[in-house]
C-alpha cells in the first residue's frame, strides 16, 4: 500500500479521535452540572461520541500508524527519536481516553455512582488539546532531538 494513502487515513483517524475526545470532554463537563431531566439525553450523546467517533478514530490511528512503522522499517524506527516522543504522548492520550470513557459510563449510571467534578473534565479537555499540539509539532518538524 502507498505510504501517502496510509498517512491520509492516519490523519483522518486523528481528526476523528481528537475531535471526538475534545467534544466528549466538553459535553461531559456540561453533564456534570446539568439538571437530572437532561442527563439521560446527554449520556446518549456522550456514548455516541465515544463509540462512534472517538473509538473508531483511535483504532484507525493505531492501525495506520502500525502499518506505516512496518513499511518504514526498523532503521527508521531506531533513528527517529521524535517518533518515540510522539508515541509516548499518544500513549498518554490513549490513557486519558480510557479514563474519560470509564468516567462517562459512571456518570451515565446516575448521580450516586457518577459524581465527578466539572473541573476534572475541563482539565482533561485542556490536557488533550495541549498533547495534540505537541504531537502535531513533533510529527511536522521530525528533526532529531538531542539525547
Amino acid at each position: 500500500m502507498n505510504i501517502k494513502i496510509l498517512l491520509a487515513f492516519h490523519l483522518l483517524g486523528v481528526v476523528l479521535w481528537m475531535g471526538g475526545l475534545l467534544t466528549l470532554t466538553r459535553v461531559l463537563g456540561y453533564h456534570a452540572r446539568e439538571l437530572p431531566s437532561v442527563r439521560p439525553r446527554l449520556s446518549w450523546i456522550e456514548g455516541r461520541l465515544d463509540t462512534l467517533v472517538a473509538m473508531p478514530g483511535a483504532l484507525i490511528v493505531a492501525g495506520t500508524g502500525l502499518a506505516q512503522l512496518i513499511l518504514e522499517g526498523r532503521a527508521y524506527w531506531s533513528a527517529a527519536l521524535w517518533l518515540h516522543w510522539k508515541l509516548g504522548l499518544v500513549g498518554v492520550v490513549a490513557v486519558l481516553h480510557f479514563v474519560t470513557s470509564r468516567r462517562r459510563r459512571a456518570l451515565a449510571q446516575g448521580p450516586a455512582t457518577g459524581k465527578v467534578p466539572r473541573a476534572l473534565f475541563a482539565a482533561v479537555h485542556g490536557t488533550i488539546g495541549l498533547l495534540l499540539i505537541a504531537i502535531l509539532v513533533l510529527a511536522m518538524v521530525k528533526r532529531p532531538m538531542a539525547q
